[in-house]
């Protein structure tokens, strides 16, 4: 997180996304991620805290990683960070991904502490099969298919020309946007 007196830090980036992840023009990334539902901030991982993570009913994981762009090491390392990430959680499994859920701190958004159980925050959307669930979560664990989102207050062109490194990780499959909010 970032110091001072600023109203906007790295970690009211993390809530608002938590409390509106609507805001996030997923859409426009990836159409199939629409109804991403956020499970928790902070997941701790061997490369360090993921943001945010956020997933969608029919299994699909986002990371998110939030960066206010006066932060002076915020381009290169905010893209090798997020790709740490990703790295990182394509060694896990479903059993893995639940037990670092279980030790963040629980997000008291606007309805209470969520639950810790991964698929119970999807099943609050409707009919969605348990099993299949897991399924879809642990093939996309172990593919590293993930969508790897940088959020910021504004986005620097010379990130964008950083894209281009990304190629050199094409085991894993995920999508990368730069999102400015």
């Amino acid at each position: 997180g970032t110091t001072g007196n600023t109203p906007y830090d790295e970690a009211w980036l993390q809530r608002l996304i938590m409390s509106h992840p609507h805001l996030l023009p997923i859409g426009q990334v990836e159409p199939s991620f629409t109804d991403l539902v956020p499970v928790c901030v902070e997941l701790p991982t061997a490369a360090g805290f993921l943001d945010n993570l956020l997933v969608t009913p029919s299994g699909d994981i986002a990371l998110v990683e939030c960066k206010l762009w006066r932060n002076p090491q915020a381009r290169r390392e905010v893209i090798a960070q997020i790709i740490d990430y990703a790295k990182e959680l394509s060694t896990w499994d479903y059993e893995t991904l639940e037990e670092a859920i279980r030790r963040t701190k629980p997000y008291d958004g606007p309805s209470g502490p969520g639950p810790k159980n991964l698929y119970e925050y999807v099943a609050k959307l409707g009919n969605i099969d348990e099993a299949s669930f897991i399924d879809a979560v642990s093939r996309n664990l172990r593919r590293g298919q993930f969508l790897l989102l940088i959020v910021g207050d504004g986005i620097r062109e010379g990130l964008e020309s950083m894209t281009e490194y990304l190629q050199q990780f094409a085991g894993l499959r995920f999508t990368l946007a730069l999102v400015e909010l």
